[in-house]
């Protein structure tokens, strides 16, 4: 094992290193059960005889072997509720722009293409679509 920090993801080395079940934390800075904070490494970093393995990071399952029961139950409902989060962001974002398109419609029908009225419907539903992408895009979608 070096002392060196690990390589970054950009430079492709996307390994875990695995120590009595449990991942290496980035800069070998001690263990963690948890694959979102373990550190990334060189593969040559692994060193089987002092039972360290290296396990490339789409292989790795999310908690390892070793993880306790309590930090994984916390991490999992933090990541429970970050998702319920987004999901009412884009609910929000959604529920914004069918208002607006129902507007556009009304204003469509009522005053007709070329009307200030409906002119101002299509800016706000576009507005909304553009809400309703960024929110999208935010999520990583």
């Amino acid at each position: 094992m070096t002392d060196k920090a690990p390589v970054t993801v950009e430079q492709g080395d996307r390994f875990l290193l695995v120590k009595r079940g449990l991942y290496y934390r980035p800069g070998n800075r001690g263990y963690t059960g948890i694959k979102d904070r373990a550190g990334r490494y060189p593969e040559g970093d692994a060193s089987p005889e002092d039972g360290i393995t290296a396990i490339h990071e789409d292989d790795a399952p999310e908690y390892s072997q070793a993880c306790f029961a309590d930090l994984k139950e916390k991490h999992m409902l933090g990541k429970i509720a970050a998702l319920e989060e987004e999901i009412k962001r884009l609910r929000e974002a959604l529920d914004d722009l069918q208002q607006a398109e129902a507007e556009y419609r009304l204003m469509h029908d009522r005053y007709g293409d070329g009307s200030r009225a409906a002119g101002r419907a299509w800016d706000l539903m576009r507005r909304s679509g553009d809400k309703a992408r960024t929110a999208l895009e935010g999520s990583g979608s």
